[in-house]
């Protein structure tokens, strides 16, 4: 198993350099079980990305007001901050999106709900493969990025039609897009 997570690893890491994303390959790990934490950050700083740590939603949302993650791995049970009121609090902040991936060992189907509702993106159970965890932080990466390039085509579009120019129909997605 582990030389087939060493493969996936790599296949990761080379994806990662593939990415042409407006959006840095960081991720900021919450969870207050400093064994858990470092071994969820060790892997993905094996796997090429920018790990930062966190041992509650308090401290996250410090590092997040002092530089942008794109992708917040977050356990749910934290004193001070638990990860859905740091999850509820992003969500209602107005800040740029951030994909949310809830790391946890609660696995109820409540517990599902309750985390989707409070607004993460992903939610996964502890001692899951590497792979899957790297799968799952590549798509929020993707799905960050492509949402930076669609703010700034709406930007385009805005100043192009404040400038009264023609040429912002032709930016516009059509039904078929």
């Amino acid at each position: 198993m582990q030389v087939e997570d060493s493969i996936q690893t790599g296949v990761f890491t080379s994806r990662l350099r593939r990415l042409n994303l407006d959006v840095p390959p960081r991720v900021l790990v919450v969870d207050d079980d400093e064994l858990e934490l470092a071994l969820v950050a060790d892997r993905l700083e094996r796997s090429g990305l920018e790990v930062a740590r966190a041992t509650d939603g308090n401290q996250a949302l410090q590092l997040l007001e002092r530089e942008p993650y794109p992708v917040l791995v977050v356990d749910w049970q934290m004193p001070v901050m638990d990860g859905i009121a740091l999850t509820e609090r992003l969500r209602t902040s107005g800040r740029d999106y951030v994909y949310i991936i809830m790391l946890t060992a609660r696995s109820t189907g409540v517990d599902y709900d309750r985390g989707y509702l409070a607004g993460v993106d992903d939610y996964l159970t502890k001692q899951l493969p590497d792979t899957e965890l790297l799968a799952r932080i590549h798509a929020g990466l993707k799905i960050v990025g492509l949402r930076c390039e669609l703010n700034r085509a709406r930007s385009r579009i805005a100043e192009l039609e404040a400038g009264g120019n023609g040429d912002a129909t032709a930016m516009r997605p059509t039904a078929r897009s």
